[in-house]
C-alpha cells in the first residue's frame, strides 16, 4: 500500500497529473511500443548470455525462465528477492542442478548485475558532477559516490576466502545466540561454506569471465537504449548525460528494494531527477512510466506464466514418475 501510494503521488510531485500522462500513454502508436517491447526483450536475451554461463549447463529458455520468475515474486513481494530466490533454487533442483552450483550461480550472477549497476551509477555520477549545473543533481551524485565506496567492501568480503571465513565465523556466532535465545541450537557451519563458496565463484568467474562480462555490459547497453526510446517517445530529447543521471536513478534505486522492485520510489526519483536537469514534467513522467512498464510490471504477467507452466511441468513429470513405479513396487512383492 505504501509502494501504491507513492506511485500514485509521483505526477503530483513533480506538477503534472495521472490524467495527461495516461491521455498521452494511449495516443502511443503501436508500432512504437513494438520496437520498445523489442528491445526489451533483446536485454533480457543478453542477461541469459551471462546466467548460462554462471550457471553451467543452463539453456537459454531456462535461463529466461529464471530471470523472469524470480523477477515477477521480487516486484510482487516485499523483500521479494529472496522468494525470488527461492523459487529460482526450487527450478534448478528440478532440472538435475546441485546445491552447490546453484549458490556458486547465485552469487556469481548477482556480483556481476550490482557490479554493473555501480559501474553506471559510478560513471553517471562523476559525468554530472563535472559537468552539472544543478544543485540537486549535484547533491544526488554526491550521495550516489558515497554509497559507491561501501557497497563493493560486501562482494571482496563474499570473493575473499578469508574474508569469507571471518564473516562465516560471525554469523555462525549470530546464529549460536539465536539458538540459544529460542532453546533451539541452531549449527550453520558458515565458516566453512562461504570459504568453499567463495573458491568457487573466484573458479567460475576465471573460467567463463568473457561471456559473463559480454551478457552483463550488453544487458547494460539495450537498458540505456530503452529508456532513451521511452523518453524519446514520451517526447524528450536529453543529452548524454541527463540520460546517464536518469539511468543511474534507475540502476542505484533499485540497489535498494525499500519496495517491491521499487515501486514508487524509482519512478519518483527517475522523475524528479528529469525535472531536476531540465525536462519538462508530463513527458518526464510518461517517458520513466513507459520504462517502468517493460522493467517491472511487464516482468509480473511474463515471469509468473512462466512460473505456473514450470510448475505444471513438474507436476506432470512427478504423476508419469509415480505411475511408472507402481509396477515395479507390485511385481517386487
Amino acid at each position: 500500500m505504501a509502494a501504491l501510494s507513492l506511485l500514485v503521488a509521483v505526477p503530483s510531485s513533480v506538477g503534472t497529473s495521472w490524467a495527461s500522462v495516461l491521455g498521452a500513454f494511449q495516443a502511443l502508436p503501436v508500432l512504437t511500443v513494438g520496437v520498445l517491447a523489442t528491445i526489451w526483450i533483446a536485454g533480457l536475451t543478453c542477461n541469459s548470455v551471462a546466467l548460462t554461463a554462471s550457471l553451467p549447463g543452463l539453456t537459454t529458455r531456462r535461463a529466461l525462465t529464471l530471470s523472469l520468475s524470480g523477477s515477477a515474486v521480487a516486484n510482487l513481494l516485499p523483500l521479494g528477492g529472496a522468494a525470488g530466490v527461492g523459487l529460482n533454487y526450487a527450478m534448478t533442483r528440478s532440472w538435475g542442478f546441485s546445491r552447490g552450483s546453484f549458490a556458486t550461480y547465485t552469487v556469481t550472477s548477482n556480483v556481476f548485475d550490482v557490479g554493473s549497476k555501480l559501474t553506471v551509477v559510478a560513471a553517471a555520477s562523476t559525468i554530472l558532477l563535472v559537468g552539472g549545473d544543478v544543485p540537486v543533481v549535484h547533491a544526488g551524485a554526491t550521495a550516489a559516490l558515497e554509497v559507491l565506496v561501501a557497497l563493493p567492501l560486501l562482494g571482496l568480503v563474499l570473493l575473499h576466502p578469508r574474508s569469507a571465513a571471518q564473516l562465516g565465523r560471525v554469523l555462525d556466532w549470530l546464529a549460536a545466540a539465536a539458538g540459544r535465545l529460542v532453546r533451539r541450537p541452531l549449527r550453520t557451519g558458515l565458516h566453512e561454506r562461504l570459504p568453499a563458496l567463495s573458491a568457487a565463484t573466484l573458479a567460475l568467474i576465471q573460467r567463463r569471465w568473457g561471456r559473463l562480462t559480454l551478457g552483463t555490459v550488453s544487458y547494460a547497453a539495450l537498458q540505456a537504449v530503452l529508456l532513451w526510446g521511452c523518453l524519446h517517445a514520451a517526447g524528450l530529447d536529453l543529452d548524454a548525460a541527463s540520460l546517464a543521471g536518469a539511468l543511474a536513478v534507475d540502476r542505484l534505486l533499485t540497489l535498494l528494494p525499500l519496495t517491491p522492485g521499487g515501486l514508487g520510489i524509482v519512478e519518483g526519483g527517475m522523475a524528479a531527477a528529469l525535472t531536476a536537469m531540465g525536462a519538462a514534467s508530463g513527458p518526464a513522467v510518461l517517458g520513466v512510466v513507459l520504462y517502468r512498464a517493460f522493467t517491472y510490471l511487464a516482468e509480473i504477467p511474463v515471469g509468473g506464466a512462466t512460473a505456473v507452466v514450470w510448475s505444471l511441468r513438474r507436476r506432470h513429470a512427478d504423476r508419469l514418475s509415480r505411475a511408472s513405479s507402481r509396477p515395479a513396487v507390485a511385481a517386487g512383492s
